[in-house]
């Protein structure tokens, strides 16, 4: 006989601070009839509290099941982490951040991060994915009665960061507004959407340095974990840095600028080291884009040797092709300074400019590369840069990936087990009762038997 099904009795009464739901659970369970089973003690504890309905929660009398009450299953990363909290499964662990910024710091602004760096544009903000800058405020829902390690905020854990990388990115992102803006500064084309495919600090600083000229719609769909596969806490810490920059209003309107993490889809090995927290890019679709008046799509890889778009785009920018509208790459990369320029006296942190090809004398090559209705030509005109760029070239092509679906158009599959992690569910109430993601410490159920 399982041990739900044993008579229950209680055996002591807990009501300590910090363990969500003692009292509410221990007063269900003392109307529970002597002699009635487990199971249907607990069933009584749910109802009495009103909680039946909840599809995640620790269950205080979880302790003492047997490997035949419980089960793993997957559940997605980020539900877990909004239900327990960011480090759920780890919490006496925490992330390091290289490259940390000795500027000063208002932490208080984080809890306005959300809003600070939303799209100015309200018909944009339907494709804005706020969750990363909705963490650092976001407070657990539920307490793991497994692991009751105080989680520390991430709040209180993040700090800026701001990176040779990052500098490099923004300079980037400013060359390519200054393109767009050319002398009618007080407008911007609307017909041309910029997709930002960076690692996610330089992605944000690209967009930073951008941000005179395109109004970024940041698409991070995922919260940092101590073990986490994508390193977002550094794309949240750059975020902070750059944060005060993107809180000032634009008077101009901007062209749009979808900004994603290029490493939302790192390769994941083993539940015993690694913490799920990957995701797809939500892109607008081509209909969509269509209602916008975009007819470019310019698609921002980090160099030239990157020749294909990443997994989770191609049906995208092959729908959007096939909408007439022109998809062409454009390597980061392509935007270096020309060090022929001296540094000016009393230099305030802009030199070295970036250009296109990497000398002032190219930079306006850019519209001969990507001839969309391009300004007058500079006079002289431009000089042809000297290093490669075969993202002019870039034509989007249909192509087998992991997110294929079986006709274009239809909704996007996901690999097995894609952005979850393994909890133990017990099998009586369907209440979750810990993680079940490791081989040692925090991320192994002592009791279970679930440790390699």
């Amino acid at each position: 006989m399982s041990k739900l099904d044993e008579p229950f009795e209680r055996a002591d009464l807990v009501n300590k601070p910090g363990i969500l739901g003692a009292r509410w659970w221990h007063e269900g369970l003392a109307e529970a009839p002597k002699d009635v089973s487990r199971r249907r003690a607990i069933a009584i504890a749910l109802g009495a509290a009103g909680v039946a309905g909840l599809g995640v929660m620790f269950a205080a009398a979880a302790d003492g099941c047997s490997g035949d009450d419980h089960e793993v299953q997957r559940k997605r990363a980020l539900d877990l982490q909004r239900d327990f909290g960011w480090s759920f499964g780890a919490a006496a662990e925490s992330v390091t951040f290289n490259g940390e910024s000795t500027a000063p710091f208002d932490r208080a602004a984080l809890a306005r991060m959300a809003s600070d760096l939303r799209p100015g544009d309200e018909a944009l903000r339907v494709y804005y994915a706020p969750a990363l800058f909705e963490a650092p405020s976001a407070q657990p829902r539920l307490v793991a009665e497994e692991d009751r390690t105080p989680i520390t905020p991430l709040r209180d854990v993040l700090r800026p960061i701001f990176t040779p990388a990052m500098d490099r990115a923004y300079r980037s992102g400013k060359a390519l507004a200054s393109l767009f803006l050319g002398a009618a500064a007080d407008s911007v084309r609307r017909d041309i959407l910029v997709v930002v495919d960076l690692d996610g600090p330089e992605a944000v600083a690209f967009a930073a340095g951008a941000a005179a000229a395109f109004d970024p719609v940041f698409v991070f769909d995922n919260w940092p974990h101590p073990r986490g596969v994508v390193k977002s806490h550094l794309t949240l810490a750059a975020a902070a840095y750059y944060q005060p920059l993107f809180a000032r209003p634009s008077e101009r309107r901007r062209a749009p600028m979808i900004v994603l993490d290029r490493q939302r889809l790192s390769d994941y090995t083993d539940d015993a080291t690694q913490f799920d927290n990957r995701y797809v890019a939500k892109m607008p679709s081509a209909a969509a884009l269509s209602e916008l008046g975009v007819r470019h799509v310019l698609y921002v890889a980090p160099t030239a040797s990157d020749t294909l778009e990443s997994a989770d785009l191609n049906e995208d920018f092959v729908s959007y092709q096939g909408r007439m509208i022109d998809v062409k790459m454009l390597a980061a990369t392509v935007f270096a300074p020309d060090l022929a320029i001296p540094k000016p006296a009393g230099d305030t942190g802009d030199w070295p400019a970036h250009y296109y090809g990497g000398a002032a004398a190219s930079h306006g090559w850019f519209w001969v590369d990507y001839p969309w209705e391009p300004p007058p030509p500079p006079r002289p005109p431009p000089v042809e840069p000297a290093v490669q760029r075969p993202g002019k070239r870039y034509v989007p092509a249909l192509r087998a990936t992991p997110f294929s679906s079986a006709t274009l158009g239809a909704p996007r599959p996901m690999p097995p087990g894609f952005g979850t992690v393994p909890v133990l569910v017990a099998l009586g109430t369907g209440v979750v009762l810990g993680a079940a993601l490791g081989r040692s410490g925090s991320w192994n159920r002592a009791s279970g038997g679930y440790g390699g």
